[in-house]
Parts: C-alpha cells; structure tokens; sequence
C-alpha cells in the first residue's frame, strides 16, 4: 500500500457533502468489516453454458477430477460439453426412453433430441444416437469437431485445470488462476475462475471503465469495486461472484493494464464504510445528470444512496462511443413491442399505449403501465429498463402515428439501419448532379434517403444503468476537475468514511 493510501486511511473523515457497466444486484445487508481473501471465485461462462472450451497460452495444462485424478496432461485445447450426441457403439450406455420426463421444457428437449437421432440415422445407417450428460474431451487439432473423450458422467460434475505454464483460456479468453468446471444453484454447468483477488480487481476496473482514464478515477473505482467485493462475497454456493453485470464486469487479463494494477495497489485494503460497516457500493455508468435514492430503484432506503446531482455525465457526450450513454432514443413498433415483452413473460396483446403513472423527483419512472388489445400490466421501478428494452428508468415515452416522412443522409448508416428495423418505408432518394461546362449531366451520386415511418413507441431518455450510487462518468469529470477519489466518493456515497479492512 502506498503512502498516499496510508495517509488517507489515517487522516481521511469523510463529511456529508455532497455505471456495456451497471452492477445488478440490489442492496445487500451492510458487511461486516474483515480481510478481504487472497483468492475468490468467480463465474466467468454467465448464465450457464452448454460447452466450455480450455487450453493454455503456454505449450500444456494439467486437467484433474475432483478427488484428484489426472485426467488429462498435454497441449491439446480440451472441452466439456453436456448433453454430447454420440454414435451408441462408443461403449455408452443408451438412456431408458421410456423414462418420461415431467417437465414440459424437459419433454420438449426430448422431442428434439429424438428428431435430432432419426436424421442423423437417416444420415449414418441405423445405429443408434445416444446423448452423454456430460462428456469433457481433448481437441487434437483446430478442425476437430468433437474430440477423442476422456471422461463422460450421467451429470455434470467437477473438474479443475491448472496452467502448466503460461495462462489459462476459456472461450477466446485469457485468465490468471486456476478454472474449474461446476454446477451453480441452478444445476446447470459453468465454469468458474479462482483468482488472486487483487488481480480480479485489476480486471474489474478495467472492465468497468477506460483504463486511461484519469487516476483517480480508477482509484474511485478501485475502491467501489472492492467495497462491492467485500459486500457480496459468497452469495453462491459454487463461487463468490458472478463475472458479468449481474455482479461486476471481470475480463480476466484481458481488461488488466498498468494504470488498473496502480489503482488496486494504490487503495490497498481501502473500502467504504457506513457506521462501520461496508457499504451497498453500487454505481452504474452515467446517471443522466442526477442519481436516485435507493428506495426508488430497489427495495431498500440506504442512508448514504441518496441522489444528488450529477452534471459531470454531459461529459459522455464528448465521446463517440460513450455519447448514447447521455442521451438515448429508442422507436419500436407494436408487433415489436409486444414481441419483446412475450420473451419476458408479459402478454398484453397489440401494445396500444404506455402510460407513466408514478415518477421519482428526479424524473426516472417508478410505475409504468403498458395498455394492450388483451389487458394491461404495470411494471415498477427499473424494472422498466428491462421490459421496455431501456438503458435507464430516466425517460418519456410518446405514440408516434404513422406516415411521418424522416430524411436521412445517405452516410448515417446507423440511423438507416434503425429505420430498416423498424419497416420503414423508402419512398424517396435525393441526389447531386454534376454537369459539365455544356450543362450536360456527366454523374449523379445519392445523397440522401426519404423513409416514411410507421406507427412506433418512441422512448427519449438520459443515463445508462439504474442510476443508484456512483456515476461513472460523473466520476472520470470530478478527476478531470482535479477531485481526489476521496472525494468523489465521499460525494456519491454519502456521510461514508474510508476504512482499511487488509488484504488486496
């Protein structure tokens, strides 16, 4: 730890003066201030995956069952794989068919694995199509589709890869530690990291925002993401930490830099308190100009979750790639509309309207109710983001008929596109003619298109993510103004203080 971050620890008490990268969880109870582990577990394959493929960077890796058996050593890429289409003479035993299963999802999987077998012995001759449960095999060249097996089992189970040398990859991904085959709380099948947890910090502020941005805002971010960590730790019974949004964004290597490895050993063992414990340190990539109370989003009111405002998030307009985290428009028609919302279980017929029944102070919607031709439901707080397909709460929504003609220079291929996917219609094409010195037309180049666009939702909002806590943007903008990370976090968390807890 340096001595700029022992000072800070030391000396710091901080007064009530007044973030694809949105942690998902909600509140959780307040931690319990400890040493934060010199490893943690993370899922880095998100909601389950039906196929994980492991190899090393350097020339071999060692796989090994869960009672330790060497499964496998050597420099061949290997993949574990459930519910694997065999040929039956494999020596595998052919599952009962006539077992029937109870679920519906279930049935329905059997249905097509049955289809699945009776082309493909159309394809090959009459010999039997099995499926293994779970099945991890070595890859001996790049075009191998399956891969000579090593171990099978009648359901996924444990299996652990070490590095002989150089680093783990997993999927086109680059990661230090160790990766383990498991089972999360669902029992489907996912592969998890286990990682030094300072390196697993260096990635998370690196994921979550430019690694060149300014120093202290890495720093800000350091120790939100470590509070977080410290908050959060073994919410699953597999693994600490889910990889991705839900929890935090982690590359493994591939988001670490020299700049995020400085801001990790810079706050060393530093979190943020309230009343001494670690906070609920959310943050979410830009908070449209002014963050939210907690109980306006989720379901607890946290003393130090309150809005304020937050006028550094126009700075995402200056960014190409960070602009639509400022301001954003989404159009979507009915039939689309209704579409999105079936996939995520909400059956209202043809949308007709969408009215904003209860708003926050700060403009961001708490209920909305959507009206179609076969009822009506209302969605709450952010869950809006979700069902509407919205990257925040803090928006309006209007019925625009249709008709309305839009021209578009022929060079704005993403607003083409957007308008392609929402039917529009061409009716029109503008162009340049050049003559030459008799007037005489020698070439003409398109300029611009004319759509006539239909009948759509229209969705006008600002930020990007719930909105809760630290704005990232907001905080890059205090770093350029020359606020420490103290006090950027001392101004989106309020009346915290900075605690030292040891470890990473």
């Amino acid at each position: 730890m340096s001595e700029r971050a022992r000072a800070l620890v030391s000396t710091i008490v901080v007064s009530t003066i007044v973030a694809a990268t949105v942690v998902g969880a909600g509140p959780a109870a307040a931690a319990p201030l400890r040493a934060l582990p010199e490893t943690i577990r993370v899922n880095v394959s998100g909601l389950g995956t039906p196929s994980a493929t492991i190899g090393s960077t350097g020339s071999s890796l060692t796989v090994t069952a869960a009672d330790g058996r060497t499964l496998y050593r050597g420099a061949a890429r290997t993949v574990a794989r459930t519910n694997v289409y065999r040929l039956a003479d494999d020596g595998v035993a052919i599952p009962d068919r006539r077992t029937a299963p109870n679920d519906p999802e279930e049935r329905a999987i059997r249905r097509e694995r049955l289809r699945e077998a009776r082309r493909a012995e159309r394809e090959l001759g009459p010999r039997a199509i099995i499926v293994v449960p779970f099945e991890l095999a070595a890859l001996r060249s790049p075009d191998e589709p399956i891969g000579d097996p090593i171990l099978r089992a009648d359901r996924v189970t444990s299996v652990r890869y070490q590095a002989d040398d150089g680093l783990l990859s997993f999927n086109g991904r680059v990661f230090r530690g160790t990766l383990e085959i498991a089972v999360d709380d669902e029992g489907d099948m996912i592969v998890v990291n286990t990682v030094r947890t300072a390196d697993y910090l260096a990635s998370v502020v690196g994921a979550e925002i430019p690694a060149t941005w300014m120093p202290e805002a890495l720093a800000a971010q350091a120790i939100a993401a470590r509070t977080y960590l410290l908050t959060h730790l073994r919410r699953h019974r597999a693994y600490d930490l889910e990889g991705d949004v839900r929890d935090q964004a982690y590359g493994g290597l591939g988001t670490e830099s020299d700049s995020t490895v400085r801001a990790v050993e810079r706050t060393a063992g530093v979190v943020a308190t309230y009343r001494g414990a670690a906070i609920e340190a959310l943050y979410s990539a830009n908070a449209g100009g002014i963050t939210e109370d907690s109980e306006n989003v989720y379901a607890n009111a946290l003393p130090y979750l309150r809005s304020v405002p937050s006028p550094w998030d126009k700075l995402a307009e200056t960014s190409s790639w960070g602009r639509t985290s400022w301001e954003w428009t989404r159009e979507i028609t009915a039939p689309q509309l209704r579409d999105h919302l079936l996939v995520r279980g909400i059956d209202v017929g043809e949308p007709q309207r969408i009215e904003l029944l209860d708003l926050a102070p700060t403009g961001r919607v708490m209920r909305a109710r959507v009206i179609g031709s076969r009822g009506s439901r209302d969605i709450g707080k952010d869950a809006s983001r979700y069902y509407f397909g919205l990257r925040s709460s803090l928006f309006t929504v209007e019925v625009r008929p249709g008709g309305e003609p839009e021209t578009v220079d022929y060079k704005d291929a993403d607003r083409i596109r957007t308008l392609e996917g929402l039917g529009a219609r061409r009716v029109g094409t503008s162009y340049r003619v050049v003559r030459d010195d008799d007037r005489k037309i020698v070439a003409f180049f398109v300029t611009s298109f004319t759509f006539e666009l239909p009948a759509r939702f229209e969705f006008k909002g600002k930020g990007f993510g719930h909105g809760v806590g630290m704005s990232q943007w907001g905080m890059q903008g205090m770093a350029l103004e020359g606020a420490s990370a103290e006090r950027i976090l001392a101004y989106y968390y309020r009346g915290i203080a900075l605690a030292q807890v040891g470890g990473p």
